[in-house]
């Protein structure tokens, strides 16, 4: 593998399998206070969204006022609920290979810093990453908004051009195409064509990603 100069992980969806749990948290809590959604129409239009976005969308749309601590109250569900969702197949092993490599790797996300590492604790990945980047802590705008990833690039000291994104929502790769990156965009909940008409290269198995990483700063 050719070493890229930065790579950067999304979590939610790139390393760990939680975005359908975040999603059920998300429907059990509005149909608790009277909002029924559906599962999968949800996630697909809100995969990679902060919550916070979720939650005002579905506000504005349906007419429906949650309580003031909602987010809050969903966020703990999905920290309680950390160990229901393992790793993406295939991620460890790539991971693994760029630490060989000595590739630099950090993450960005738009979870919280606390939610980011209770996910590594669970997954066994703490230490990989040079570092963690909050879109929901650290910079003004949530992702697809650039500011987390050039926030990410400017503090681990790369330009823009020579960062490669592994994202898998249309909101993740928005973001990072608006931060002047290239994308290696997971199919899994977010179809190929569309990851592709978005400005990423697309891709169904991690295994595909080391070869694609190496052809990606080439």
């Amino acid at each position: 593998m050719a070493a890229p100069r930065l790579v950067i992980f999304d979590c939610d969806g790139v390393l760990v399998d939680s975005e359908p749990l975040a999603n059920r948290k998300l429907i059990e809590h509005a149909a608790a206070h009277g909002l029924m959604l559906d599962a999968e129409a949800s996630l697909r239009e809100f995969n990679g969204a902060a919550l916070r976005h979720r939650v005002a969308v579905l506000s504005a749309r349906h007419h429906w006022t949650p309580p003031a601590d909602f987010v809050e109250q969903v966020d703990a569900a999905i920290d309680a609920s950390v160990g229901e969702a393992d790793a993406i197949p295939g991620v460890a092993a790539v991971l693994d290979q760029l630490a060989r490599e000595g590739v630099p790797v950090c993450l960005a996300s738009n979870s919280r810093h606390a939610e980011i590492q209770l996910r590594l604790q669970h997954l066994g990945f703490v230490g990989r990453f040079l570092h963690c980047f909050s879109a929901a802590e650290d910079v003004a705008n949530p992702k697809p908004a650039p500011d987390v990833y050039l926030h990410a690039a400017r503090t681990m000291g790369y330009a823009p051009e020579d960062c490669v994104v592994i994202e898998d929502s249309e909101n993740g790769i928005r973001a990072a195409r608006a931060a002047g990156m290239r994308v290696l965009g997971f199919a899994r909940f977010t179809p190929a064509e569309r990851v592709r008409a978005l400005g990423a290269t697309a891709f169904g198995d991690m295994r595909e990603l080391p070869a694609l990483l190496a052809g990606a700063l080439a």
